[in-house]
Formats: structure tokens, sequence, C-alpha cells
């Protein structure tokens, strides 16, 4: 409206000079064109009253423009924003001057009608929603304070949805365990996939039991963890996510090991030194006219073998304290899901095929571990000369469980297999074979079945647990304990434009510095960050910390943010920051009010640090431009004082992450109400990108 004002105004001065200069040439030629001494005055007459009318005309203009159209422009933003805010309760601001009449009062009455509604609807729901907070915080009392173990929700892509304090404590990795962000980025991928595989053999066969345990290493392989699996379905029998559970098994696999030492010590570095003492002893015993010579080789021989076996007993006393042996962490699996999983591990990795034959039995055993050992020993026979059709079955054999591995082709003998138990797994980080089956119930050994197929039967312990698809029609149907919204996100999409918004995650950041040119040598001083997902600013994911910046500060940046020379001293480098932080933004759209700046600073010390920061960039500054135009004040302060969010901190860098995460929130539901809902959507509209790299120019 502004625009077609402005344009109306100048063309009727332009029509209004055209008509008063053709009524001048007209004077000229027929009224006054005998007289050349009028030509001049006449002129100058035209070009006076050329300007008197342009100069109204301006004036007009800008009476109605600041008077009217500025006014009607500002309540127009005011009351769009009170919509998509929901900030009512504040009420309408009404400029100090204007032309408009009763109309902001009129708007005002209707402002006031509208908060009176809302207040009726807020208490209509009130009783609603108690109960539904009541049971919200039984859940968060059950969740953080009653369940020790750590405990994660994931999408079906394998994005967090919820974890409790006892999960970041045991993980402790607060930049990697966040909501949205990947599982892998906390622990390893392939135990977790192959569990999953396993469940959802079981979800397709219809076995109500849908959970298993599985031991898994944290990504940085810094700790053991035993976690149980359990999947999620919806309605329609679909998996929508799954639940893990964590504890840390460190500890006590590291004494399974010392006990492992301890067998390994006593049934074979003690067998050789004790037979030869038996030997020795016997032979003394047997030949009492034994020469001399031999006779004292004879004690030679027991005097070193005594030696030895007091040595490593000696050794044992005082590093171990010889106790039972421990067990691998085991749960019952399905045999034919087991299979499964190694006839599609060797067919992706190896193009071997392999055949399942049998009943389906409960196996005792750390799947993936024996799911590698049994996909490696079929590689290690298929390299064989003349051997083909591989088999699994699984039986049990006097109460004891076994694996039979059957192929058409000759026997495998013991020294060939035996080198093979002894080679480490590939997979399986520096195990061997003959440590994971030892650990499962015992040696494996090989046989005949006829004469052209050959068996390699592996021992398991056996379950004690019945199986679990037994059918109970008794049983209750299985309560609803909670309805998690979360589970029902949609998938991420493959193309990053197509994405919604509201389904982002995003890191908004903030950045202290020497001074204003990062091109000059200034230097970031101070860099902090808060993760806003699902339309939630959370403030228990925050990256925050001091830089030394290896020069002075200048007075006139300390009189700024308060950050002294003293402050810095000791603080990491940008070189040891960068990374950390890099980390704590994983996939995250990067969010900075006026971030060209702020970005500008990031990318002049990638190289530095080895890192780069590839991710989506969005500008609070640029969308708060974009939604309500330049008729208002687009500073930070500017849009949290319409926004009524308050700064706490100012000019310290999480004081201003946390305010403009704030912002974006507000931000993001306006953008839904111009149909503006997708990552496209918003660079088109917005041309960001372009915006970013042309302001990034000016530091």
């Amino acid at each position: 409206m502004f625009n077609l004002f402005k344009k109306l105004v100048l063309g009727l001065v332009g029509v209004a000079a055209l008509l008063l200069t053709g009524a001048v040439w007209v004077a000229l030629d027929y009224g006054a064109a005998a007289d050349a001494t009028l030509r001049g005055p006449i002129m100058l007459y035209a070009f006076v009253s050329t300007l008197i009318i342009s100069g109204f005309a301006y004036g007009v203009w800008r009476i109605v423009r600041n008077r009217f159209l500025r006014p009607l422009t500002s309540v127009a933003n005011d009351i769009r924003t009170l919509i998509e805010t929901k900030q009512l309760e504040r009420g309408l601001r009404i400029p100090d001057e204007h032309e408009l009449d009763g109309l902001p009062d009129a708007l005002s009455m209707l402002v006031d009608e509208l908060r009176s509604a809302r207040r009726e609807t807020v208490r209509a729901m009130a009783s609603a929603t108690a109960r539904v907070e009541q049971e919200k915080g039984w859940l968060e009392v059950i969740l953080l304070e009653l369940i020790r173990e750590g405990v994660i929700v994931c999408s079906s892509d394998h994005r967090i949805l919820l974890y409790n304090q006892p999960a970041a404590r045991l993980v402790r990795r607060h930049n990697v365990l966040g909501l949205g962000r990947s599982l892998f980025d906390v622990v390893a991928e392939e135990p977790v996939r192959h569990a999953l595989e396993r469940l959802s053999y079981r979800l397709q066969s219809g076995t109500r039991d849908l959970t298993t345990k599985f031991v898994c290493a944290t990504r940085d392989a810094g700790m053991m963890l035993q976690m149980r699996i359990a999947l999620m379905v919806d309605q329609a029998g679909k998996q929508s996510g799954y639940v893990l559970t964590a504890e840390d098994i460190s500890a006590a696999l590291t004494q399974l090991e010392r006990s492992d030492s301890v067998r390994r010590t006593v049934t074979q570095d003690l067998r050789e030194p004790i037979a030869s003492l038996r030997a020795a002893a016997e032979n003394l015993m047997s030949f009492q006219d034994i020469e001399a010579d031999q006779r004292q080789t004879f004690y030679d021989i027991i005097v070193k073998q005594s030696t030895t076996l007091s040595d490593h007993l000696e050794s044992l006393a005082g590093t171990y304290a010889v106790g039972p042996v421990g067990q691998w962490p085991m749960a019952e699996v399905h045999s034919l899901d087991l299979f499964k999983c190694v006839a599609r591990f060797l067919h992706e990795s190896a193009g071997i095929g392999l055949d399942v034959i049998g009943e389906n039995r409960w196996l005792m055993s750390e799947s993936h571990s024996l799911m590698r050992v049994l996909a490696y020993l079929v590689s290690k026979i298929k390299e064989q000369p003349n051997t083909s059709g591989f088999k699994f079955e699984a039986g049990i054999d006097d109460s004891k469980s076994f694996i039979e591995l059957s192929w058409q082709g000759p026997l495998i003998s013991d020294t060939t297999l035996g080198d093979w138990l002894e080679e480490t797994v590939p997979g399986l980080a520096g195990i061997t074979a003959a440590q994971v089956l030892e650990h499962h119930g015992g040696e494996p050994w090989s046989r005949r079945r006829g004469e052209q197929q050959a068996v390699l039967r592996i021992p398991l312990q056996s379950s004690t647990t019945a199986p679990a698809e037994a059918d109970d029609k008794n049983l209750p149907p299985r309560p609803e304990f909670y309805d998690f919204d979360l589970m029902y996100a949609q998938p991420i999409d493959a193309e990053f434009g197509e994405r919604p918004l509201k389904e982002l995650t995003y890191v908004i950041f903030d950045t202290e510095t020497t001074g204003l040119r990062p091109t000059s040598g200034d230097k970031i001083i101070e860099i902090s960050a808060v993760r806003v997902t699902g339309g939630r600013v959370l403030t228990g994911e925050t990256f925050d910390t001091l830089v030394d910046p290896e020069r002075p500060i200048p007075k006139d940046s300390i009189r700024f943010h308060g950050i002294t020379d003293d402050k810095v001293a000791g603080q990491p480098v940008i070189k040891d920051v960068l990374p950390r932080f890099h980390e704590f933004v994983g996939d995250a759209v990067l969010v900075a009010h006026n971030a060209a700046f702020d970005v500008k600073f990031l990318k002049i010390n990638e190289k530095e640090a080895g890192i780069s920061f590839d991710n989506p960039v969005l500008d609070t500054l640029l969308l708060s431009l974009l939604i309500e135009g330049d008729a208002e004040d687009h500073s930070l302060e500017g849009i949290c004082e319409r926004l009524h969010i308050t700064i706490e901190d100012r000019h310290r860098a999480l004081g201003d992450a946390l305010a403009t995460a704030h912002v974006l929130v507000v931000l993001l539901g306006r953008l839904a109400n111009k149909n503006i809902t997708t990552f496209g959507d918003l660079m088109q509209a917005s041309d960001m990108e372009a915006a970013l790299r042309f302001r990034s120019n000016f530091f």
C-alpha cells in the first residue's frame, strides 16, 4: 500500500507538470505569440508553478506516509505478531502520532475480545490437561529418578527422541548425546543393527517377545555396555522405534579377562612344566640304576620346572586371587534369526550362499560375536577346494545345545581348524575365534556325515528360558503407559530441501570476539550454543567456553562484553575448541543473529582446527526481515522487545544464544503462517544463502 500510494503521488505530480507545461505552450503559441518579451516570464512562471505543485505533492506524500501509512503498517505488523506469537496479553501497540482516527481503538477492542475468548478456552482446557500433566510428571519421576539404568528412546531412523540422566552420566559425552542426534554418534552401529535385524525377524514371524540383549561399545571405544533393546510397534504392527537400556560392564569384562588369563595359565602354561616334572620323577623311580649323568639331567629338569611353577604361582598370587571363571553377557536368541543374519552377511560381504534347515531353537549366545565367528568359519571353509552347499542347523544332544555347519566337500583337519581358531576374527577388534567359542560353550570338532558331506559341530551353552513365543491366551493385553508423540514424527526426507522446518534440529550459537574484523586479525574469545529441536529450546544441551585468543583484548571490546585478558588466560585455544564445537553441532542447522559475522569467524579458523562447517545456515535477522519487512527494528534487542523475550546476560555468548534460540522458535511458527514450511521453501522465499554471502563480504 505504501509503494502504491507513492507511485500515485508521483504520477499526479507528473501529470500536473505535463498539463501545466502544455497550457503554457498553448498560451505562448496563441495568446502571446506576437509579443516575444512575454515568453521568458511565462516560461519562468511554468517552471516555478511546477516546483510548487511538486513540493506540495511531496509534502502531502510525507504527511500521509508518516501519519497514516507507516502507523497503519506498524499496527498491521503488531496485529500479525500478536496473532502468530499468541501474545495477546500484552495488548496492541498504538503509534504516538497518527491520523487513523478510531481504527486503533477499535482494533484494541477486538484484541481484548480475542484475549477474553482465549482465557475462556484456557480455562476449559485446564481440567482436561491436568491429568495429562500429572501422568507426564509420573513418567518423568519414573524415567529420571526410579530407573537407574540409562534409557534411550530412538526413532526408526535411529534419531534420539528421549534419554534420561543415567544415560547422560553413563556416556559422559554430552557433545554427542542429544535429542535429534543419531544414536550412532554415541555407540557402535553394527551391534545395534544386528539386534534390530533379529528382532525384525521375530516381528515378521508374529513372536510376542520383541526384546533382546547384546554387548556394544561406545563410539570412542572407551566403554563396553550391556544393552537391552525393545521394539516399539504401532497399531498397524509396524516398527516405529525402539528403546534401549544400557549398563556399563567394562569393569566386569576386565575382571573376566583376568579370570581367563588365570585359567589359561593354570590349564595351559602350567601343563608343560607339570608334565616334565612328572616324567622326570617317574624315570627316577622306575630306573634305580640310571647313570649318574642321566640322573643329574632329571634333577636339573625337576629344579628348572619347579622354579617355573613357582614363578607362575607367585605371579598369579601377586596379581589376582583365583576365583570363579566369569562368562560373557549372554542372551537367548532364536537359531533361525541368528542363521538368517549370518546368511545375509555372507551374501552381502562375500557372495556366499547359505541354507538354513531344522527347527527353530533357543540358543544362549552373544549373538554379534557368534555371528561373526560363524561367518568367518564359512569363509575359511569356502576357500578350500571343492566345497559347496553350506547349511546351518541347531540341535540338542544330551540337554546340550549345538550348532552344526555342514557342507559338501573334504573334511577339515584338526590342525587346520586349530590354526583358524587362533586367528583374530574380522570385525571383533583382535578377538580370536577360539576365545569367542570358548565363552560360548566349548571347542568345535569336525566329522564325516556320509561319503561327500562334512560337519563342523559347535557346542553352546543351554538356554534356561522357555520359548517366549509360547502363547498364553489368559495374559492381559499389554497396558499403555504413555503416549510418546515424538514417535509419530515424519521420517527424514531424502532431499534436505524437502524437510519440514519443524522437524529439523538447530544449533543456535554466538561468539564474542576481540573486534569486528576477522580478516584483520581479530579472534574469538567466547563461543556458546544451545540446541533446538521439536520447537523446544533444550537448555540442558549447551556448549559454552571461553577461548584464549593468544593476543591482548582491546579495551573498547572489553567495555562491550566484559571479558578481560585474565578471564581467557589458560583457556583452550581456537584450534582445540572448534573440533569440540563441530562435534556438538553434528548435522544440525547452524543459526545465529547476523550469522554472516559469526560464521566468518568459524570459517577463517577451519583450516587451523582441521574441520569444516558445511552445515546449512539460518540468520534470525534475515528471517525477521522476511516476516516483518524493513519498517521494524531487526536488532536482537528490537526483536526481543516486540516478542517479549528477556535477554539474560546480554553481550555474553550464551545469553545471546539463548535469546536468539527463543526468537527462532517464534519466527519458525510465523513462517508456517506464510506457508513456508520446508527448508527449501525458506531458501527460495528469502534467498538467504545469497544474502549471507553478500553480508560476509563486509567482515
